[in-house]
């Protein structure tokens, strides 16, 4: 798709400095003082490390909401997110990504890829190629614990410990198939562990 086009044209000849989206600062402040911007429309003037510098996503808003509501009431505060995530469910397939994996990897970042044989479940693990640690993972078809894989990207877990523990993180309701032994085989296989 191709994705979302802020709305800002009503703007013009407004004084509040737009581009792509209604420039902001770290505290989400227009040049203009006390007029913010949040959500999909705006633009970040310096964008966090890993954040594209307009963020569409249904959870923004209620992070930039809380960050500037704390600002107003007197106690300035950066928009600092946490791990990028997203969530979406296409009719019964959910689709998640938790982190950063890149569709073209780099250099410095390696993919781990599983997927099962009926082809309907598969995930993607991203991590450093030179020290392990994971940088993201993409499921499809495997519904997963946002606040496990958000603590193990924060406190920087290697690939075979998220490997090794991935149950913990799996979310999928009782009585659905668990492939937790098919995706460490096949880690094992590939990476040769």
């Amino acid at each position: 798709s191709v994705g979302v086009k802020p709305n800002i044209a009503f703007l013009e000849d407004s004084g509040i400095e737009t581009d792509r989206g209604i420039l902001v600062d770290a505290y989400l402040q227009t040049k203009i003082p006390d007029v913010y911007a949040i959500g999909d429309c705006a633009k970040h003037q310096q964008p966090i490390k890993g954040r594209k510098d307009v963020q569409a996503d249904w959870y923004t808003p209620r992070m930039m909401g809380e960050t500037v509501a704390q600002t107003i009431c007197g106690k300035p505060f950066k928009y600092n997110p946490s791990h990028w995530f997203n969530s979406a469910k296409f009719f019964n397939i959910e689709f998640q990504t938790y982190g950063n994996v890149s569709p073209n990897p780099g250099e410095d970042e390696q993919h781990f890829h599983w997927e099962n044989k009926k082809g309907d479940r598969a995930l993607t693990i991203a991590f450093d190629r030179t020290s392990a640690i994971f940088l993201g993972i993409n499921t499809f078809g495997i519904r997963m614990r946002h606040q496990i894989l958000d603590r193990w990207l924060s406190e920087e877990r290697d690939l075979e410990y998220v490997i090794k523990n991935l149950g913990q993180a799996n979310f999928d309701p009782e009585f659905y198939d668990r492939h937790e032994k098919e995706i460490f085989s096949s880690f094992k296989d590939q990476l040769q562990y």
